[in-house]
């Protein structure tokens, strides 16, 4: 059977031609023993690299959990101008002072297990961990309380492995230290809360105007929420975002049986907007205190910052405050502000041209640190808008020409209709002047030609954040919903001083941290439009200084361009506090140099004072934001250059009113120059002023009778059209004899000779003239009388019919006529006296041509 078997299989496998192959054992690897191995490796370094952070980590020194490290200021050339120090706007307090509620608040939203835990959190490093592996470092943070201490007072906030392993390790040690209660009243006395308020105590007294100890629930689940995005959870800027944060808050607290689900629901029914208080702490004012309050905020908007304590870090702080022009703004809006006006508010913002650097700020009365109304305040923008979001796109997308013709009719929009402030309408008007009138209709018209897609996407190009599904034709006049700071609208204008090069306003230039470690603040540059863009905007925003709605914050010999706004208060809000139609809310002056820009708000920041009074501008606090920019513009130090033109705009003369380009015969009170994009279509020449019509069927015939020429022409009937008559005698010089408006001219007793007349017609109005028309005429002398001779033909200085010196007129040598041509003892002509010789022979006050000869005839109309 074997045998059978093999013999089979062999007869198999010589039909195949192969033979068996050996079966050969592949060595066996113990890969567990391998990972294992790796991983002990691996877990010994990283216990080193651990270790070695760890053993060079700073000590924890107490005197830094206690006592802040103050921070310098320097101002644009580096010279330090102020030392800022934790006594500023922060309120302390002991943890036993502080509501076990409020401490519940930041415990379940900060570090829920930080009663259990011995400095670092395990469960919650884990999580982290994950989260910046699979989504990259710092994606998850997972400091407790205890590490976030450490970071603020001993540590810095950079992002790194490093960092975070002498953190926890700190963190331990710290907890060894310290009890528990005294790491969170450290905490809570340290972090930032927004409006400069640093701690627990100050910001319950910045907000709802309490002690903490009087912190409702409501009150701490807001205040717990806000250390984590100061800024963009602020409930008196973004009321939406804070009161979701605090629900946030509110939910965790009950997630962690702190409180009850019914407690949170009731407390989450309570509107943040109508719970603010306004408070205030006081403190001393430094120099230039506005400026450095705007630093702060800065700081907590850089990446890794947001929860650095300025006061008390150590940091070296470099900034672009130009100390001369802050100098300037603080003390114009003390005495512009000040004296009679207690509740008028302001903000301010002056920017470099060319950088964006914030130089100056000036921010509500007196510098509080909660009214920063030169960058934190939105309001709506008025005709300050009109460049941004209606012309400039209109420029940069459709190369309109300044020249463009806009309608100024009112427009309507669903049931509202637009019209301009002044209900007045002119119909047909380019958009220079539209702009340097202020028009609304315009404005609405062109922002809806344009679109809403292109009009945004200009504006957010130049630092607004606007959404074009929600950007309605109201905001081509200033209609916001949100509105703007005067920062921003800083940030906007200066990019049209610059070329159209637009960079992000900021007042820090670089910060240096007691580590020697050092973080670069330097805004990239973007061209946010094309140069024909910003220069054609600016060349009408001049205009608009020169003869618009500017004049008022002009300053003489100062190379300004800049536009005005304000905005009126709805009819309901008029009807409730009892307003005029005509009360302004707010009111607003944009402008720039090549050196500076500055934006200027006035307004009210409520709508009565406390005695219930309205408040609101008129006429005269409508002006306050000229002349605080006229006054600040006067005083700073400008190289007042002028704005240079691109190689991409062209100069054309433009007919003014037409919308065409002007002819030779337009006037040059009717020209203007206008600008266009250098290779876009030019508009047709005007045809209104044309060159008049030539004089048709000039003659000239002499009547013996009446003893004179008339001249007559023809010329069809216009008005402000004259005629201009000159003429010749004997071919002498041509002469202007009158200016008359009827088609006849006449010469009463012509001396016999050539006589040459020109007409030409005179268009007043247009200051032009016609070819001149001419004709001529020879008056024969009578039988036996010589006619009177040119210049240079008798004797030197002779005029004809004069006999010898003291020979009596009529009785020269014998044969010679009598000057009147007739015979001796005849009556002379009409309108001759006897001895009186004819026109022209000798006599009268006609001035000699060429020193003597022949005079002109005296022709009479």
């Amino acid at each position: 059977m074997s045998k059978d078997y093999r013999s089979r299989v062999e007869r198999r496998q010589s039909s195949n031609g192969s033979t068996p192959a050996k079966k050969t054992k592949k060595p066996r690897r113990n890969w567990k023993k391998t990972l294992l191995l790796l991983a002990v490796i691996l877990g010994l370094l990283g216990l080193l690299t651990v270790g070695v952070i760890a053993a060079t980590s700073p000590k924890l020194d107490p005197k830094k959990l206690e006592t802040p490290v103050s921070s310098k200021i320097m101002d644009m050339n580096d010279k330090e101008v102020s030392l800022v120090s934790g006594q500023e706007k922060r309120i302390r307090v002991k943890i036993n002072e502080i509501p076990e509620p409020v401490q519940n608040a930041f415990i379940a939203t900060e570090d829920v297990r930080f009663r259990k835990h011995s400095g670092v959190d395990v469960r919650r490093l884990f999580g982290a961990a994950f989260a910046n592996v699979t989504e990259g470092f710092g994606a998850e943070g997972a400091s407790t309380i205890s590490q976030q201490v450490i970071k603020n007072t001993i540590l810095t906030n950079e992002k790194s492995l490093t960092r975070k392993i002498r953190e926890a390790y700190l963190s331990v040690q710290l907890e060894q230290k310290y009890s528990k209660d005294q790491i969170l009243e450290m905490y809570l006395n340290k972090i930032y809360f927004g409006k400069g308020a640093y701690g627990i105590a100050t910001a319950a007294k910045v907000y709802f105007n309490k002690d903490v100890s009087e912190l409702e629930l409501h009150e701490a689940a807001l205040l717990a929420g806000l250390p984590k995005a100061p800024s963009y959870y602020d409930p008196t800027v973004n009321p939406k975002e804070a009161e979701h944060r605090r629900n946030v808050v509110l939910n965790l607290m009950a997630q962690h049986k702190f409180i009850s689900k019914e407690d949170a629901e009731k407390a989450k029914s309570i509107s943040v907007k109508d719970s603010l208080v306004k408070g205030e702490v006081k403190t001393e004012t430094r120099p230039y205190d506005a400026y450095i309050k705007q630093v702060m905020d800065d700081v907590k908007d850089i990446d890794g910052l947001e929860k650095v304590d300025i006061f008390s870090s150590g940091l070296k702080i470099y900034t672009n405050l130009d100390t001369k022009a802050q100098q300037v703004t603080e003390d114009v809006l003390k005495a512009k502000l000040e004296p009679e006006h207690e509740l008028l508010q302001s903000g301010v913002a002056i920017v470099d041209t060319k950088t964006g650097a914030i130089r100056a700020v000036g921010s509500g009365r007196g510098n509080e640190l909660s009214n920063q109304f030169s960058t934190r305040i939105t309001r709506q923008p008025g005709s300050t808008i009109k460049p941004i979001l209606d012309y400039g796109p209109a420029i940069e997308n459709k190369k309109w020409s300044t020249a463009h013709m806009l309608n100024d009719e009112p427009v309507k929009i669903g049931d509202v209709t637009i019209n301009n402030f002044n209900k007045k309408n002119v119909g047909d008007i380019t958009m220079r002047q539209a702009l340097v009138e202020s028009k609304n209709t315009t404005a609405v018209k062109t922002f809806q030609e344009v679109g809403a897609e292109e009009a945004t996407d200009f504006a957010n190009k130049l630092g607004f954040d606007l959404d074009p599904d929600t950007t309605y034709p109201s905001y081509a006049i200033g209609g916001f919903e949100q509105g703007v700071s005067p920062l921003t609208m800083a940030g906007a204008y200066q990019a049209f001083g610059n070329g159209g090069v637009y960079t992000k306003p900021t007042t820090i230039r670089k910060i240096e941290f007691p580590d020697g470690r050092v973080i670069e603040v330097d805004p990239e540059p973007k061209a946010a439009m094309k140069d024909y863009t910003a220069y054609m905007i600016t060349d009408m925003l001049k205009d608009v200084m020169d003869r618009g709605t500017g004049t008022q914050a002009n300053v003489s010999g100062l190379k300004l361009a800049g536009k005005t706004g304000t905005t009126n208060f709805p009819k309901d809000l008029r009807d409730q506090y009892g307003m005029p139609s005509n009360a302004t809310k707010d009111a607003w002056m944009a402008g720039y140099t090549t050196t500076y820009t500055a934006a200027v708000w006035t307004g009210y920041d409520k709508y009565q004072d406390d005695e219930g009074n309205a408040l609101y501008l008129d006429k005269t606090k409508d002006d306050y934001s000229k002349q605080v920019f006229k006054d600040i513009m006067s005083q700073l130090k400008h190289k007042n250059t002028d704005f240079k033109k691109p190689k991409s705009v062209t100069e054309v003369p433009m007919e003014k009113g037409t919308g065409k380009r002007a002819s030779e015969f337009t006037p040059d009170s009717e020209k203007i120059i206008e600008l266009f994009v250098k290779g876009s279509k030019l508009p047709d020449v005007s045809d209104k002023f044309e060159k008049p019509t030539g004089i048709e069927g000039l003659e000239a015939k002499f009547d013996e009778k009446k003893n004179e020429i008339e001249v007559k022409w023809k010329y069809e009937k216009k008005e402000g059209v004259t005629f201009k008559v000159l003429a010749s005698y004997n071919d002498g010089p041509m002469q202007e004899r009158a200016t008359i408006n009827d088609t006849k001219f006449v010469v009463p007793s012509p001396a016999p000779g050539k006589y040459t007349f020109q007409v030409i017609a005179v268009d007043s109005e247009n200051n032009t003239e016609s070819e001149p028309a001419e004709t001529s005429i020879t008056i024969e002398a009578p039988e036996g009388e010589q006619p009177p001779q040119p210049p240079g033909e008798g004797e030197p200085g002779t005029p004809p019919g004069e006999g010898e010196p003291g020979t009596p007129p009529g009785q020269g040598e014998p044969g010679t006529p009598p000057p009147s041509g007739g015979e001796p003892g005849t009556e002379p002509p009409p309108g001759q006296e006897p001895g009186t010789p004819p026109p022209g022979q000798g006599g009268g006050d006609e001035e000699e041509e060429d020193g003597g000869g022949l005079q002109f005839p005296p022709f009479n109309q």
